[in-house]
């Protein structure tokens, strides 16, 4: 058999392709897209561009500066971190940091970063996808802090873990972003909104 005929070759035509969780972990994707797997339909998101590469490296700086000084805390950080949300759907957060756990773990994409970090997206579906279909996910999941960076209205949405559904504080250039997961980590916005 030829390596086309073993591999699930999908790319933007299959846009709505409704695959297993196995297909969606074994195929091979046509670039520059991104995928995701929602209610079993592959969803295909546009490319990274430069824009969305400069808005996030910043938060890479800083988050991987942070791993390198506190291997205690931080046991990975993956870009494009793949999160399975259930039998039917799997997401693609922008950074997923994943804390030093006791005893083991799941691996990816079952296990559940601690934190997810999202450089948001103008248009109306990426934000109702980050801000309302991802919110509701993540908390079901166990997600205990997702962040939301808006490099248009420079703002950062952070959403907390609690029982009931996230709490959501709003953050300004003029603030400095802490969390209670990552001690001693302080970045000042100004810099990365």
């Amino acid at each position: 058999m030829s390596i086309n005929e073993t591999l699930l070759l999908l790319g933007a035509a299959d846009d709505g392709r409704m695959l297993t969780s196995e297909e969606f972990a074994d195929a091979v994707y046509e670039e520059p897209w991104r995928y995701e797997r929602v209610e079993g339909r592959l969803l295909v998101i546009a490319a990274d561009g430069q824009r969305h590469h400069n808005g996030s490296r910043p938060w890479r700086n800083q988050f991987g500066g942070y791993w390198y000084l506190h291997p205690e805390v931080v046991e990975d950080l993956v870009m494009n971190a793949w999160v399975r949300i259930d039998d039917g759907t799997d997401r693609i957060g922008d950074i997923g940091v994943y804390l030093v756990a006791d005893g083991e773990v799941a691996k990816i994409p079952d296990r559940v970063p601690e934190l997810i970090y999202k450089v948001g997206t103008p248009d109306k579906k990426s934000v109702h996808r980050d801000y309302f279909e991802k919110r509701e996910e993540y908390h079901r999941l166990g997600i205990k802090e997702y962040v939301i960076a808006d490099r248009f209205t420079r703002l950062l949405t952070v959403l907390e873990h609690e029982p009931g559904g996230y709490r959501e504080r709003t953050l300004t250039p003029d603030d400095i972003y802490t969390t209670p997961l990552l001690p001693g980590l302080a970045i000042p916005l100004a810099d990365v909104l």
